[in-house]
């Protein structure tokens, strides 16, 4: 684990309320696996906000930049969309547990709701290049002012699918619906599930593919103060079955393998 503070190579708006920003970390560019994530924080004088926020790492470009992906939803998102190039934050990661690639032979389809793409793009990126030609990506957005890196993905060689819910873009419908239209249920070949969204969202995609015996890893969020768990503000209610009664998706996660989930209570 590393705590730095870095300057800001960019930060720029690519969808509604949607922005991407990067700055430079050989440690961290060294160290970081897909689906983990950091604490960050401006370097504001005022130290407003006091407490850092969790981001996923969303894919690593040249030169060790970290890209991290993000949607204006409150005041540190909004305070975060102000900062420009040269400005320090201050980071600590990489955090958490991150997804279980598959193997050599192994087909993955990859799903993301929204800001799920967040985590995705890395997983994506860390696939050999054989692995992404067989592997499927499947967005779903609200509208096509939300569908955003959609080149980028195709450049790594998957194949994507895009779904919209006001049907503006690809497929009319959520990334949920995508993915029963798509999946093959006769397939001799059974492929991984890598899953990231909101709650909702990831529950249906745990039932479906439990149902059909798929092996499917979910990303979830959780509401952290530390990212080390220490505060217990990411608490989730882990599977009957399990043995212990909570896991926290700072330390536990944020990954999980779909079974270990109480979805009924999350």
């Amino acid at each position: 684990m590393i705590e730095e503070t870095v300057a800001m190579e960019f930060n720029r708006q690519l969808g509604l309320d949607i922005w991407l920003m990067g700055f430079r970390s050989k440690g961290l560019a060294a160290l970081v696996k897909p689906g983990q994530f950091l604490m960050i924080r401006t370097e504001s004088d005022s130290k407003d906000p006091l407490l850092r926020r969790p981001f996923s790492v969303h894919g690593i470009g040249e030169g060790s930049t970290i890209l991290i992906l993000y949607r204006i939803v409150g005041r540190v998102t909004s305070l975060l969309s102000l900062a420009r190039e040269h400005e320090q934050i201050s980071v600590i990661g990489p955090l958490g547990n991150g997804f279980r690639l598959p193997g050599p032979k192994q087909k993955a389809i990859l799903v993301a709701g929204g800001m799920g793409l967040a985590p995705m793009y890395l997983l994506a990126q860390s696939l050999p290049l054989e692995a992404r030609r067989s592997t499927k990506m499947l967005l779903g957005f609200s509208t096509s002012q939300e569908a955003v890196l959609t080149d980028q993905i195709k450049d790594l060689g998957l194949e994507l699918s895009l779904a919209t819910e006001d049907g503006s873009q690809g497929f009319r419908g959520t990334a949920t619906d995508l993915f029963e239209q798509l999946i093959d249920r006769d397939a001799p070949e059974k492929p991984i599930i890598y899953a990231c969204g909101a709650n909702p969202m990831l529950k249906k995609i745990a039932q479906q593919t439990m149902s059909l015996n798929l092996t499917c890893y979910v990303s979830l969020e959780g509401s952290m103060a530390c990212g080390l768990g220490i505060c217990l503000g990411c608490a989730i209610k882990a599977a009957r079955n399990r043995d212990t009664e909570y896991y926290y998706v700072c330390k536990d996660g944020p990954v999980f393998s779909a079974e270990m989930i109480d979805w009924e209570v999350l």
